[in-house]
């Protein structure tokens, strides 16, 4: 208990864009709401958190919203291993059996919902990620998992139709192709961030109609390094990696 006490005193308010800006630590999600049909037990939401420091950083996350219909749990989980559901704050130390993050390396983590199998409702988990070097200056993580009966296991992938590609070719220089669907039409924002989490370029802000679309990334005056790639389209947002040699 000293321990959830310990990093619950760490809790400062602070609202994030779904990028990180941040030294210390980026955030790569993969989609913040997930559809299941009725009668998945398991619903898993997955995300990473990349070390950019030069040093080592001991990861924490907190479970601040954990809104949940009746029989449902959720667990915090690092890699393959997820803590009990009573558990709302762990972090990089040997209590959770996770070492600390090394400089350049991926802290790969999720959060699992857990149905009564039964119920058509939604769950709301939100967390905030950060480090013991710097607590104050953390992401804030919104997480919808609904089942839904409108959904079967093959429709599924039809459902959830935002995604956005690996950037082709990658590496590259100076150019690259950056593909991205949209489900339902809406206000598209497709960014390019620095490691320090910098914005760089804005290579798409418009509206735009369901289905594939793509855009040219063109880096004949950008420095050789990793780069990030946000898209975000009504409520969904996913980040990718890319890097630049010259």
């Amino acid at each position: 208990m000293k321990f959830v006490y310990l990093i619950i005193g760490f809790i400062i308010s602070f609202l994030s864009t779904p990028l990180i800006h941040a030294q210390e630590i980026q955030i790569i999600t993969h989609g913040m709401t997930k559809y299941e049909p009725v009668g998945t037990q398991d619903i898993a939401i997955y995300f990473e958190v990349v070390n950019i420091s030069q040093f080592e950083q001991t990861v924490f996350e907190v479970r601040t919203i954990n809104n949940l219909p009746s029989g449902w749990t959720s667990s915090l989980c690092f890699g393959e291993n997820c803590f009990s559901s009573e558990v709302d704050s762990v972090a990089t130390t040997p209590e959770f059996n996770t070492p600390p993050v090394l400089p350049g390396d991926t802290l790969k983590t999720s959060i699992h919902v857990f149905t009564d199998l039964t119920s058509v409702a939604t769950a709301h988990v939100q967390i905030e990620v950060g480090t013991f070097r710097d607590p104050s200056n953390r992401y804030v993580l919104n997480f919808t998992a609904t089942t839904d009966p409108a959904v079967s296991v093959n429709e599924n992938n039809l459902l959830n139709t935002y995604y956005l590609f690996q950037n082709y070719p990658n590496p590259f220089n100076p150019s690259t192709r950056i593909n991205y669907n949209v489900g339902e039409p809406g206000l598209v924002q497709l960014k390019v961030y620095n490691v320090l989490g910098v914005e760089v370029a804005s290579l798409v802000n418009e509206f735009k109609n369901s289905g594939n679309h793509s855009v040219d990334f063109r880096a004949e005056t950008f420095s050789s390094g990793v780069y990030f790639y946000s898209l975000s389209v009504n409520n969904f947002t996913q980040t990718r990696k890319m890097i630049l040699e010259k």
